[in-house]
This record gives structure tokens, C-alpha cells and sequence, in this order.
């Protein structure tokens, strides 16, 4: 059986189950193998909370797309 028959055949499972404990189980074991998708590393909280920190202090500035389009264009810079 090829990889896509496989996942047909389980969402075709899958939809038929009412049983949510087993649909939670299954859910955990998807978050457990292959990550929720939304969850940061503890480096990325850190640089995200930095450029926050530096922004909050006004050390960085930053332009919207609306502002930054025409200098870009233009060729020139902040």
C-alpha cells in the first residue's frame, strides 16, 4: 500500500470515529510525533522577547510594508 493510499484509508477511518478519548489520543500522539506547529524553541522566545525589549527602548525602529515600498524604489534607506 503507497503512502498516499495509506492516508486516504485513515482519514477515511478517522472520519467515521465518534469516540472523542480516541480522537484525543490519537491527537496527542500526532502533538507528541510531529510537534503542535505553533510552539517556539527557548532560542527563538529569546530573540523574539530581545527584539521586543529593543523596540519597547527605542533603539530600533521599524517601517510599515506602506512606508518602506517607496524606499526601497527610491533606493534609499532609513
Amino acid at each position: 500500500m503507497s503512502t498516499s493510499d495509506l492516508k486516504l484509508s485513515l482519514m477515511e477511518r478517522l472520519a467515521l470515529v465518534q469516540d472523542a478519548g480516541f480522537l484525543q489520543r490519537l491527537k496527542q500522539i500526532f502533538d507528541k510525533e510531529l510537534g503542535t506547529g505553533d510552539e517556539f524553541t527557548d532560542e527563538e522566545l529569546a530573540e523574539l522577547q530581545e527584539i521586543d525589549r529593543r523596540r519597547k527602548a527605542g533603539l530600533d525602529t521599524y517601517l510599515s510594508v506602506e512606508e518602506a515600498m517607496p524606499m526601497l524604489r527610491e533606493g534609499r534607506w532609513a
